[in-house]
C-alpha cells in the first residue's frame, strides 16, 4: 500500500509522509475512538474520521464512471453486537446531543430513528431510519457490500478488541500490509480513562470528571441484564442475519439465548425505564 498516501480526494485531508493512513468507521460507540487510539499509539498509523464522508454515516454510493469512490483509504469497521450497541444508543440519546430522545426503552427501539452528525452547525444535517436496528442494519450492510466490491474493508468486533487487543492488531497490521506485522505476543495496554469522542475537526473534548475505562460494559450478559429479555428480542427480530454474519457473529441469536439469565427474565416482567 505504500508509505505515502494522498488524503485528497473526497475532502481534502492533508498528505502526511512516512505514515499510512486509514479511514475507522462504525456506529456511534462502537469502538472508534479506542481504535484509533490503540492504531495511533502502537501500529503507528494516521486515523481518519470524517474527511470525505462521516465516520458514522451509511456509506453513499460516491461513483466515478462505473468505479465506486472509497476515498483511496484502507477501511477498519468496528462494529458492537446490537443488543449492546443499542442500549448504549438509548442511554445517548438521553443527552439529546446525536440521538433524539424517544420515551422509554421500548417506544426507543420500535420508533423512528433519527442520526446527527455530531460537528455540523447548528447540527442540522439529520438521518431518518425505520428504527435504530435498522440503522444498525443499514450501516453494517454498507460496508460489507463495499467490502464485496473489492474496496479495502477490515472488520473488527469492539468486544474482541477489548478481551484481545494484541491479536486484533496483528490481524489490522496484516490487512493493511504493514513493512512489519504487530506481534500478537505484545502486551498492549488499554486506556485507563474513558475516551472523549473526537472527529477530524474539532478536538476531543477531556471530560471534568473522567471515569475508568470499563470494557465490561459491553458484555452481552450485562446488557441482557439491564434491558430485559423482551426487549432483546424486540433487537433481535429486527437484525439482519446477513449482516450479523458480515460482523463476524453467526450464531448471535443463539448466544443471545445461552447468555439470558434469571435476572435478565425478570426485568422483562418489571419493565425498563
Amino acid at each position: 500500500m505504500g508509505t505515502i498516501v494522498d488524503m485528497s480526494t473526497l475532502g481534502g485531508a492533508r498528505e502526511r509522509s512516512g505514515n499510512i493512513a486509514v479511514r475507522v468507521m462504525g456506529t456511534p460507540r462502537s469502538g472508534t475512538n479506542l481504535a484509533k487510539y490503540l492504531l495511533e499509539r502502537y501500529l503507528g498509523v494516521q486515523i481518519v474520521f470524517d474527511n470525505g464522508f462521516w465516520k458514522h454515516g451509511v456509506f453513499p454510493a460516491l461513483m466515478n464512471g462505473r468505479d465506486i469512490q472509497y476515498g483511496d483509504l484502507p477501511i477498519v469497521v468496528l462494529s458492537k453486537d446490537p443488543v449492546s450497541q443499542i442500549l448504549s444508543w438509548f442511554r445517548l440519546a438521553r443527552n439529546d446531543t446525536i440521538f433524539k430522545p424517544n420515551g422509554n426503552l421500548g417506544s426507543f427501539l420500535t420508533q423512528p430513528f433519527e442520526v446527527r452528525q455530531d460537528f455540523t452547525e447548528p447540527k442540522r444535517m439529520e438521518y431518518r431510519f425505520h428504527s435504530p436496528a435498522d440503522y444498525w442494519n443499514q450501516f453494517y450492510f454498507a460496508m460489507d457490500a463495499l467490502r464485496r466490491s473489492g474496496a479495502p474493508v477490515h472488520f473488527v468486533r469492539y468486544e474482541q478488541l477489548v478481551s484481545d487487543p494484541a491479536d486484533c492488531l496483528g490481524s489490522i497490521s496484516r490487512f493493511l500490509d504493514l513493512a512489519s506485522f504487530f506481534d500478537a505476543r505484545r502486551v498492549v495496554a488499554l486506556p485507563r480513562h474513558t475516551l472523549g469522542a473526537s472527529n477530524d475537526f474539532d478536538a476531543a473534548e477531556s471530560p471534568a470528571d473522567e471515569r475508568a475505562f470499563d470494557p465490561a460494559r459491553a458484555e452481552l450478559t450485562s446488557a441482557l441484564v439491564r434491558m430485559g429479555w423482551r426487549n432483546a428480542r424486540t433487537i433481535l427480530r429486527a437484525i439482519d442475519d446477513d449482516v450479523l454474519d458480515a460482523t463476524g457473529r453467526a450464531g448471535f441469536r443463539q448466544t443471545c439465548r445461552e447468555a439470558v439469565g434469571p435476572a435478565a427474565m425478570l426485568r422483562s416482567l418489571v419493565g425498563f425505564w
